[in-house]
């Protein structure tokens, strides 16, 4: 019998040296945030277990955050919400695509002439007809307004020119 209560002394004051140890692990000493994340809750779980030497009933487990993420994640309004952002960075990837090959076409990059009248046109009307008929957006309002929009947010990221010169000759 007495030797058990001397073993579970021994692992007693291991865990309290090592609890003291991880509580010691702080960024005020040098570690850093991420270290004193880990060491927080390695320092739980030691506490957990001298609980369960001494007799004491383990706290029920909190939801970490992991688990409350994944349940995020593998609702419905997540999933639609995903989807819609992958469509939209899709789509403005193709239109990006696209009126970056007409611009190059309509305008391609050379050396200015001395003399040569230049045209500045706004990218929206250079691009809405074309990118209209090659997406058959044209057909309707709405399919315009979403075009017009994409445009106009492509321009707005930086990711088109707001405007081009073109020769007043083409």
């Amino acid at each position: 019998m007495n030797a058990p209560s001397s073993r579970d002394a021994g692992m007693r004051d291991r865990l309290l040296h090592r609890l003291r140890s991880l509580m010691a692990r702080s960024v005020a000493n040098g570690a850093t945030p991420e270290e004193e994340l880990v060491a927080a809750r390695m320092a739980g779980k030691v506490m957990a277990q001298l609980d369960a030497m001494a007799g004491i009933a383990p706290l029920p487990e909190a939801k970490t955050v992991a688990v409350e993420i994944r349940a995020e994640r593998d609702s419905r309004e997540y999933q639609q919400l995903l989807e819609k952002n992958t469509t939209e960075s899709l789509f403005k990837a193709a239109i990006q695509e696209l009126a970056l090959e007409h611009v190059n076409r309509v305008a391609p990059p050379r050396k200015r002439l001395p003399g040569e009248q230049m045209e500045r046109v706004g990218i929206v009307p250079l691009l809405e007809p074309y990118l209209a008929m090659v997406l058959a957006a044209g057909s309707n309002r709405l399919g315009l307004d979403i075009l017009r929009r994409t445009i106009e947010e492509l321009v707005y990221d930086g990711q088109l020119p707001p405007y081009l010169d073109i020769p007043a000759s083409r």
